[in-house]
């Protein structure tokens, strides 16, 4: 949990210094933090908090692969199936990121997955 802490301070630091560096993703980081860190007394995991990162990670960057999917993700995990589906969606139609072709390879399949799962749930 102390590594999760400090990843979070080290998150804010970043969207201090520049909110709108590698479009976002420090928004996406720190918004997947706060779905996937467990609450308090244990943690700092928040819903509505996850939300707002996200919110502003979209906003910074609407057609990423990353931002799509980890709302997606957070979607999923609060049982918004449909809206879930609709990121999963977005997330599969981002353009190739040149020199990123392994690692957009794995997420769209990680998407896939998520996908298949939000449908079957809905």
């Amino acid at each position: 949990m102390s590594l999760v802490k400090e990843a979070k301070v080290l998150l804010e630091q970043a969207i201090e210094v520049d909110p709108n560096a590698l479009n976002g993703s420090a928004y996406t980081s720190l918004g997947s933090l706060y779905y996937q860190v467990p609450g308090w007394p244990v943690g700092f995991g928040d819903s509505d908090t996850a939300r707002e990162m996200l919110d502003k990670a979209l906003a910074t960057a609407p057609d990423s692969i990353d931002a799509n999917y980890f709302y997606g993700d957070f979607l999923l995990s609060e049982e918004d199936y449909a809206g879930a589906i609709e990121k999963f969606e977005k997330a599969l139609q981002a353009a190739p990121r040149p020199g990123r072709e392994l690692a957009d390879s794995g997420r769209r399949q990680e998407i896939e997955m998520a996908l298949a799962k939000a449908r079957a749930e809905l």
